[in-house]
């Protein structure tokens, strides 16, 4: 990723937690950090990344609110930062602290089995 890339995703990741936090009202959002955003080649296109607590129809529901929402946060987002072109927005969950949870708890129960 370019300089100029990274940047602009390290602004836009704080700047649509803020908005998440303080704009948005829906309240199947709950509570989500934003972990992370990527763009595209051409940056037309944002992936945000958020981690979301709850169980797992919570967390389905957050994502499908988020993404409803994405043309509100687009706005927002145009309000706070001046660009050319606002990319389009897609909401994902981040799975990738589940995946954590689930290799430190295979690694405690092979430890207790050796024991």
């Amino acid at each position: 990723m370019h300089l100029r890339t990274e940047k602009l995703a390290r602004l836009f990741q704080k700047e649509v937690s803020l908005i998440i936090a303080r704009d948005l009202t829906n309240p199947d959002i709950g509570f989500v950090t934003v972990t992370a955003v990527q763009f595209n080649n051409d940056t037309s296109k944002a992936t945000v990344y958020v981690s979301i607590f709850g169980e797992k129809k919570a967390k389905e529901k957050a994502i499908i609110a988020l993404n409803k929402a994405k043309g509100a946060v687009r706005h927002f987002l145009a309000e706070r930062v001046i660009l050319r072109y606002m990319p389009e927005i897609e909401f994902k969950e981040d799975t990738q602290y589940d995946q954590i949870e689930k290799t430190i708890s295979i690694m405690k129960k092979l430890e207790e089995e050796k024991k």
